[in-house]
């Protein structure tokens, strides 16, 4: 079953489409997000939303990934016309009114989402890096703070904390980023010649 987290103020419904016919019409628009390069459509991940208005349409998402870690939910942002959409480790921002109006998450695979009331933001992260959404879209970025598997330990209204894998030294890693900025906190690793590796 589909995860769908709309704890962030929402003005629209989703669900999951399930009944996926084989022919004939919807009674409602149909829109693949992004548009399917060469071929009329795409597998994704089937969504029905409801918009303020009444008006509803199905979006289909294209998954990002075919197994694991990679994973589907649907997470209410900041702003309450738009939803987070992440499908197979894909993520897009889509307003809820105009589906038109969408945006691809530049971080892929997505393999973990947090949230952060204090600041009214999310945190997303992938194997290397984080980066923080709010209700005007994309806040900050980070660089890499490790070198493979992140994992979130604990977020504060201050700080983000977790660890990652250190190849060079077959162990792990910690990192400590600012919640508001995405700076590291802790100083980068450093080559042999003593520059920082990020």
């Amino acid at each position: 079953m589909l995860d769908i987290d709309l704890t962030h103020a929402h003005s629209y419904e989703v669900e999951e489409y399930r009944d996926i016919p084989g022919a004939g019409s919807l009674g409602v628009p149909v829109v693949y997000i992004p548009p399917p390069k060469g071929r009329p459509e795409h597998d994704g991940l089937w969504l029905k939303f409801t918009a303020a208005t009444g008006k509803s349409w199905v979006g289909v998402f294209a998954f990002g990934y075919a197994s694991p870690p990679a994973f589907s939910r649907v997470v209410s942002s900041p702003d309450p016309e738009r939803a987070f959409v992440i499908a197979n480790g894909a993520g897009f921002l889509v307003r809820a009114d105009v589906p038109s109006q969408w945006e691809e998450i530049q971080i892929r695979p997505i393999l973990d989402i947090r949230s952060v009331p204090e600041h009214n933001i999310l945190i997303f992260s992938d194997f290397t890096r984080l980066m923080a959404y709010g209700d005007k879209g994309l806040i900050w970025r980070s660089p890499g703070v490790c070198w493979d598997e992140l994992k979130i330990g604990n977020v504060t209204r201050d700080m983000i904390e977790g660890t990652g894998y250190d190849p060079t030294n077959l162990s792990e890693s910690r990192f400590v980023v600012d919640t508001r900025t995405g700076r590291s906190l802790l100083p980068a690793p450093t080559s042999a010649e003593g520059r920082p590796l990020w």
